[in-house]
């Protein structure tokens, strides 16, 4: 009983702030991915966990019907990514990536359409604004990994072109979130025009999406403090 009253505990928090539960889950995984790069461990857990961010994600908001069948897709891409890798199946592995991509975008429009409503700006919705920044750089990021493992040399690093050995996941994150943030350290480079009609677009969807969220946060803030005060 006791197990099942935690449960349910956890359920009724998690459900009243799902958003900041992905943002936390996303930040989670963009320190794993590093870590899993400096002590040589394989990448599959990182693109697992990714998976589950978005399993976060999806059954956060919406009707139990669609959340049930958004579940079902999501446990079909990690069972297709298990079995790529058990079986060494590159087309099913690719397959398990696409779908990622697809509910990477799914869960990022979601959220941003939840950061855009209301009027009021609350915790859970600047925790949807942001985790929708972040996913925009991780789906960006598997997109970069899939494209060099279909075209090896699309990147360079330091100047000589990458192989699928290279260019693993965590180095498409780390270029697609120096990519989003328009940093432009230079150590990589797209070298294909698909990939640097992406990164291209990454940059230009980056610096859109931050000047809509400010003008939408200091909306929501004059909106909140143009409300006359209740009287004493």
């Amino acid at each position: 009983m006791r197990g099942n009253d935690a449960w349910l505990q956890f359920s009724e928090r998690y459900f009243r702030s799902p958003y900041t539960v992905l943002f936390f889950s996303l930040v989670i995984t963009l320190v794993a991915a590093p870590v899993a790069a400096e002590y040589h461990l394989r990448t599959w857990p990182i693109e697992l966990l990714l998976i589950v961010c978005l399993a976060v994600a999806a059954v956060g908001y919406g009707t139990p019907q669609g959340r049930r069948r958004l579940l079902a897709i999501i446990v079909l891409t990690v069972l297709l990514r298990v079995l790529g890798r058990w079986l060494h199946v590159e087309l099913i592995s690719a397959t398990a990536r696409l779908m990622s991509v697809g509910l990477a975008v799914f869960a990022a429009c979601a959220a941003f359409r939840f950061a855009l409503r209301g009027r009021r700006v609350d915790s859970e919705r600047l925790g949807a604004a942001l985790s929708t920044y972040l996913l925009a750089g991780h789906c960006f990021a598997m997109v970069y990994f899939q494209l060099e493992q279909w075209r090896s040399g699309s990147f360079s690093i330091a100047g000589t072109p990458t192989d699928p050995t290279q260019f693993d996941l965590q180095t498409a994150m780390y270029f697609s979130f120096v990519t989003l943030a328009t940093l432009g350290y230079g150590d990589i480079s797209p070298l294909t025009p698909t990939a640097r009609g992406m990164a291209t677009s990454e940059a230009i969807l980056g610096q859109l999406y931050l000047a809509v969220l400010v003008a939408r946060l200091v909306s929501g803030f004059q909106q909140g403090s143009d409300k006359p005060n209740s009287p004493g």
